[in-house]
């Protein structure tokens, strides 16, 4: 585990110490309480020795994901008890059902745009932020946000969950697409420890057709308008990685029949033989399939894909939105 981190743990572990001892000052000889205080103690003492993260039984490192979830336990997931496992595993299908209830309807068609989506985590849970937001002051506006945030499993689905919060929020304020993901940036930069951060596309789109598209750091977008194909490559840096930063968008305006995709680097960056899927490929394929509409297209990408690697797991969370001018 990373310096940093530890330094986070440790910081939450000496607030919730000191909770514990003003507990214990008032409810006497607890044995819940001076237990939990003991094994709180016990975690920063293996901090000074620099033991932190070592398991007691094998000696190998523990999970990083293991000690974020519960910084008191000692010893790796090999060595959990039954009821430990059993604990873990609801933990991770809870954890999981709270996920899916974040993301937003699919296969809509909203203000003028026919959209579908595929979200497809690599483990228990994932690390992609996948969203449709109407404005309420606007009715006429929508937002399509996706984004991948740095790491895997459970510390990222926290992330994950904490960008949606942070866009929800937002988007009633009436703010560009640039001002949110500036204001993204700079509360996740913020709130976060200094190795989280997250790349990020947020998409104004008008039911004329206009769209602001502003991307920090995440693969490009490919839109097919009138049978030509378009790249719009990052005009930013990934958000969290400096709270001042500043992003620009780029403006079009999509006809009927046009297609938009997004997507996260879980799709180029499947493999089969160390060779990835790639942007070629992708390219190739939403060009040879534009004219089909959103679901079926995002369908086939999915299938695609796994023809590709062939049965191999996915290294990547995995998602992909298509959205089409009706």
């Amino acid at each position: 585990m990373e310096q940093n981190q530890i330094r986070t743990i440790r910081s939450q572990l000496l607030d919730r110490r000191e909770r514990l001892r003003q507990i214990t000052s008032q409810s006497g000889t607890n044995v819940h309480f001076l237990n939990l205080l003991k094994e709180v103690d016990s975690a920063l003492e293996r901090m000074d020795s620099g033991t932190y993260g070592i398991c007691m039984v094998c000696h190998d490192p523990i999970e990083d994901e293991q000690l974020l979830i519960n910084p008191l336990i000692k010893v790796c997931l090999d060595h959990l008890s039954n009821e430990q496992r059993r604990t873990l595993e609801n933990d991770l299908d809870l954890a999981y059902k709270i996920q899916l209830s974040m993301l937003p309807k699919n296969d809509l068609l909203l203000n003028g745009w026919e959209v579908y989506y595929h979200y497809e985590p690599a483990g228990a849970v994932s690390g992609d932020y996948c969203d449709i937001i109407s404005s309420k002051e606007n009715p006429s506006d929508l937002f399509f946000i996706i984004g991948d945030v740095s790491g895997k499993g459970i510390a990222a689905s926290m992330l994950m969950s904490h960008l949606h919060a942070m866009f929800h929020s937002m988007v009633p304020l009436g703010l560009t697409t640039s001002q949110l993901t500036e204001h993204a940036s700079r509360l996740m930069c913020e709130s976060t420890m200094s190795s989280h951060y997250a790349t990020l596309l947020s998409i104004k789109a008008e039911s004329n057709g206009g769209i602001e598209i502003c991307n920090a750091g995440h693969p490009s977008p490919l839109i097919v308008k009138k049978d030509r194909l378009h790249k719009l490559e990052a005009t930013g840096m990934p958000i969290g990685l400096f709270c001042d930063s500043e992003y620009s968008v780029h403006k079009t305006t999509l006809e009927s029949g046009d297609i938009l995709l997004l997507y996260t680097d879980g799709l180029t960056e499947s493999f089969f033989n160390d060779e990835e899927y790639g942007i070629d490929r992708l390219s190739k394929f939403v060009l040879r399939n534009a004219a089909l509409p959103p679901k079926e297209l995002t369908n086939k990408l999915v299938e695609d894909v796994n023809e590709y690697i062939k049965g191999t797991h996915k290294r990547d969370d995995l998602t992909i939105m298509a959205i089409r001018k009706s």
